[in-house]
């Protein structure tokens, strides 16, 4: 596992002025930390050294809550998905700015005019590097029109993929506003309902 790396995506263009934070993973000695999506102050997933998952924000009462028991993040294998994150691209303007002392880390610019719906899903996955293979299946191949961002300076390589149509949206709110929320099924790997499966939600309104 690496140490001490921070990567950051953002959008390409300013929004009120500055161009906004999509998503931040930073590598410790201790694992992998990470917020994606709306990102509300101090909270975060962190993907720790022994395999242990955790996450944290205002809906664990801001304290580290267990989510899952995986590899031991060194000796980490084949696929995983960390999670699912929605924002409005309304809202983007509330989210963090990417500030200068930023450039100094590994950069990624989304153009986000390129999604044509408000709303904007962002997926993450870790994989065993060189294992892109595992994806050649068609349950493992991203919906049409998805944008998908490969880091592999880091071990293992992290899979972001970002949806932004209408057709291609696993989780979008009703009518564009936080009144519900409809999900979807595409496969194995790009779901937010596949049956027999447990998740755990958090909606927040960011006015």
């Amino acid at each position: 596992m690496n140490s001490d790396q921070k990567i950051i995506i953002t959008t390409k263009q300013e929004i009120n002025g500055f161009q906004r934070k999509l998503a931040w993973f930073s590598f410790h000695k201790n694992g992998l930390y990470f917020e994606i999506a709306g990102m509300l102050d101090g909270s975060h997933t962190s993907y720790h050294s022994d395999g242990n998952l955790f996450r944290t924000s205002p809906a664990t009462k801001n304290r580290a809550a267990p989510m899952a028991r995986l590899f031991p993040l060194a000796q980490f294998r084949e696929w995983h998905n960390l999670g699912l994150g929605m924002i409005l691209k309304s809202s983007l303007n509330k989210n963090p700015e990417l500030k200068n002392k930023d450039r100094k880390y590994q950069v990624y610019e989304v153009n986000v005019d390129q999604f044509p719906n408000n709303a904007l899903n962002l997926i993450v996955e870790l994989i065993e590097p060189n294992r892109l293979d595992l994806f050649n299946s068609e349950e493992m191949c991203p919906p049409q029109d998805a944008c998908i961002i490969e880091i592999k300076t880091l071990r293992p390589w992290i899979i972001v993929t970002i949806l932004g149509h209408e057709h291609n949206l696993l989780i979008c709110p009703y009518d564009g506003e936080f009144q519900g929320m409809k999900l979807r099924h595409f496969n194995k790997r790009y779901s937010a309902n596949r049956i027999g499966d447990t998740y755990s939600f958090e909606a927040y309104k960011i006015d």
